[in-house]
């Protein structure tokens, strides 16, 4: 018995030992073995990171399961971050690899693959007209119709409708496979409530990304229902069937002398890097590619807009005054290109104050350190994972005055005049891997808004209230509820 216990006590020490926190790391919460540090609250994420930024201040640690996360609530402390290689990469999780062994595409992926798919998804889109005026038509057009969409349920309380998230998809799909959704196409919706499910599941999926032991300690079978390892294959599999197919048409009317779209220029690529020792460039990375340009040109969007639309509900003296910007700069008839942003500084900032006080990717997206170095005088181990918090950073007072208010004022110079630039404002990310598509996101923000508050109004539905808090449901992005929004056809339209 004696000896069992010195047994027991020497592994407890041995993995107190192994577990140990570094000399010279951050402040902050590390935990038990294994376990980490696991808050015992209700609250909500958010309100964790304020509580422990409060205690331990810019940057801190928190270890969960065991996983070594640094939390960065500083500004320039991101930048610097951000903009190192040393914070280059992504965590090798599960979750952000979808189930696959080694991470494709643009979003997960690291090293020379993800260098090489980044210049080429730019060089791509910027090529077919991202950020240009030949894609303002094409965001135009997607305008109009959700309009005509919009209109058919103006005069009665309803949720929004699956047409805002067809109009949004289409502009990504024309320049990635040189298609559009019809409106009532089903195979559309299987994939956005594919990736409903994806964001839904984050939880479930993460877990042994964090308590990676439960793997040995739980039955297969049982681990792999709990935490949807098994879905998360399938729903994988769904996706690669469906992009798969659609490389397989462009491989099959492929004209090099003249490329159609991003899966022309990829295949392509693919021939002329054939016989490069250090390609990249393959079938299954196309249709990873493929999905993450899909998710991420789509699902944010079509998010960022909703809460535009809840917003002005809710704040209709705002609603009114870009509405009066709208008529005074754009005449009854005319749709917004890029040349009026100039003139309509009111609505810019509108789109951007939705941007920070919705702050859809809470926490960003996480980094990890490639080898031990040192950040804001603090020594980083290898494989920490370090992340933005963008939400805290959002609603700091040190870069806003009254931070909780819905306030567009607060983009404006005293002329009047919009200004982009803050400090503290981070939507897209900041540093090597920001936004892809942020010049197209901002494009679709500009025109749609301009397009639809041009001949609608939003309010709220009698007696009731539009709820601006979160989705509970979705972790890591601050999804809007699904409720219901009163439309009204503005008089001569």
């Amino acid at each position: 018995m004696l000896v069992e216990l010195l047994l027991l006590v020497a592994l407890f020490f041995l993995l107190w030992r192994f577990f140990k926190k570094t000399d010279g790391m951050p402040p902050g919460r590390w935990g038990l073995p294994l376990i980490g540090y696991i808050p015992l609250t209700r609250k909500r994420i958010h309100d964790q990171l304020f509580d422990l930024h409060k205690k331990y201040g810019d940057i801190y640690v928190w270890r969960f399961g065991t996983q070594v996360i640094v939390i960065l609530h500083d500004y320039q402390l991101n930048k610097d971050a951000f903009a190192s290689q040393d914070f280059i990469d992504r965590p090798p999780w599960n979750f952000f690899r979808y189930g696959e062994e080694t991470a494709s595409g643009v979003i997960a992926s690291g090293g020379s693959l993800w260098h090489n798919n980044r210049r080429f998804v730019l060089r791509q889109l910027r090529d077919l007209g991202m950020g240009k005026s030949r894609m303002v038509a094409a965001v135009q057009w997607q305008g109009t119709q959700l309009v005509q969409q919009l209109k058919n349920q103006a005069g009665r309380p309803a949720p929004l409708p699956h047409a805002l998230e067809v109009a949004i998809v289409n502009v990504i799909w024309q320049m990635v496979a040189g298609k559009q959704f019809e409106m009532s196409d089903s195979r559309l919706m299987e994939l956005q409530n594919l990736l409903r499910w994806i964001l839904e599941s984050t939880v479930s999926v993460a877990i042994p990304d964090f308590f990676p032991w439960l793997l040995y300690i739980l039955p297969g079978a049982l681990s792999r229902r709990v935490f949807n390892l098994d879905r998360q294959k399938t729903t994988l599999h769904k996706f690669q069937k469906y992009f798969t197919k659609e490389i397989e048409e462009h491989r099959a009317t492929l004209d090099r002398d003249n490329p159609r779209d991003l899966i022309d220029g990829y295949l392509m690529m693919m021939e002329e890097k054939a016989d490069d020792p250090d390609n990249t460039f393959n079938a299954k990375d196309l249709a990873i590619l493929v999905l993450d340009l899909f998710f991420a040109g789509s699902e944010t969007t079509t998010i960022t807009l909703t809460w535009m639309f809840y917003y002005l509900a809710t704040y209709p003296e705002v609603q009114q005054k870009m509405q009066a910007e709208i008529d005074e700069v754009l005449p009854k008839g005319t749709l917004a290109t890029l040349d009026d942003k100039l003139r309509m500084p009111y609505t810019e900032a509108v789109i951007h104050e939705t941007l920070r006080k919705s702050s859809l990717a809470a926490t960003g997206v996480q980094h990890v350190a490639t080898r031990d170095t040192q950040l804001g005088g603090y020594y980083i181990p290898k494989g920490t994972v370090v992340i933005g918090a963008q939400e805290t950073i959002h609603h700091d007072p040190r870069y806003w005055n009254r931070p909780d208010e819905f306030l567009p004022e607060r983009w404006l110079d005293q002329q009047g005049k919009f200004t982009p630039k803050k400090e503290g404002f981070l939507p897209f990310g900041v540093g090597k891997r920001s936004c892809l598509g942020e010049a197209l996101a901002r494009m679709e923000l500009f025109i749609i808004s301009t397009t639809v508050f041009q001949s609608l109004t939003f309010s709220q539905p009698p007696g009731k209230r539009i709820d601006l808090h979160y989705n509970p449901k979705l972790f890591l992005t601050h999804h809007p509820k699904i409720q219901d929004v009163l439309i009204t056809v503005r008089p001569g339209f």
